[in-house]
């Protein structure tokens, strides 16, 4: 078992992604914390259910949930796709838009389909990504809170559905911040990197989709890295 009180915890079991967080934070990780995912834990952590209706309600839960089990400071992310076209879909429902067994190529298939015959100026889209920490009162999370002026114990319940607000939920204080970057979907897929939707979503001012990116210029750009920019600037006085 980790040293909660003085530990980090990033809700995936995907170290690419721990790394990809650990670069975006930058300064607000202190290196006498320990930062941590879930496969990297060493006991146990319950799946968290994502079946909230907004991103921020996803990530918040899991984060929540993961603190909650850990006793650590937890930080998580719920990502998708929004398109103009479809009324905000496929959403929080990226990741199974083509129902159960969904793939990437069938969520693409599907994408496709529903968008036939929209003309490409209704086609704008973007990806989003909301990043949310949970923060109980361990020497972590009351570095982070006086990094952004704040004490544990002034901190009020609130209902937490506002960007860049601390509300306390329970013993947990909570913030979340959103990230977007704004594109187009297009019937053709582009481009070998990336995963997901990027062959389909075309970012005009490059004149490329995002799988036609390297690694390191789409990350750079990317919701994620948006999300991640504003948790550090809020926390680093900033923003």
């Amino acid at each position: 078992m980790k040293n909660t009180d003085t530990s980090l915890l990033v809700a995936t079991r995907n170290a690419n992604k721990t790394r990809e967080f650990q670069g975006l934070l930058g300064d607000l990780l202190d290196p006498a914390w320990g930062v941590f995912d879930i496969a990297s834990w060493g006991s146990a952590i319950p799946e968290v259910v994502e079946d909230a209706e907004t991103f921020y309600e996803n990530a918040i839960k899991k984060a929540l949930e993961v603190s909650l089990s850990t006793g650590s400071v937890a930080m998580s992310d719920d990502s998708g796709l929004e398109v103009d076209a479809l009324g905000g879909r496929p959403g929080v429902w990226s990741a199974r838009y083509s129902g159960e067994g969904a793939t990437d190529a069938k969520n693409n298939q599907k994408l496709v389909a529903d968008l036939a015959g929209t003309p490409e100026a209704e086609r704008g889209a973007r990806f989003v990504c909301v990043a949310a920490l949970a923060i109980p009162d361990t020497t972590v999370g009351r570095a982070l809170l006086a990094r952004a002026g704040r004490s544990f114990a002034e901190i009020g319940e609130a209902k937490p559905d506002r960007q860049g607000q601390l509300a306390r939920v329970g013993t947990r204080i909570v913030v979340w911040f959103r990230g977007e970057v704004e594109g187009r979907i297009v019937d053709a897929p582009r481009g070998e990197h990336g995963f997901g939707y990027d062959p389909h979503f075309y970012l005009p001012e490059l004149s490329k989709t995002m799988a036609e990116l390297p690694a390191a210029e789409k990350n750079a750009l990317s919701h994620r890295a948006n999300a991640l920019q504003k948790m550090s600037a809020f926390f680093q006085g900033k923003s």
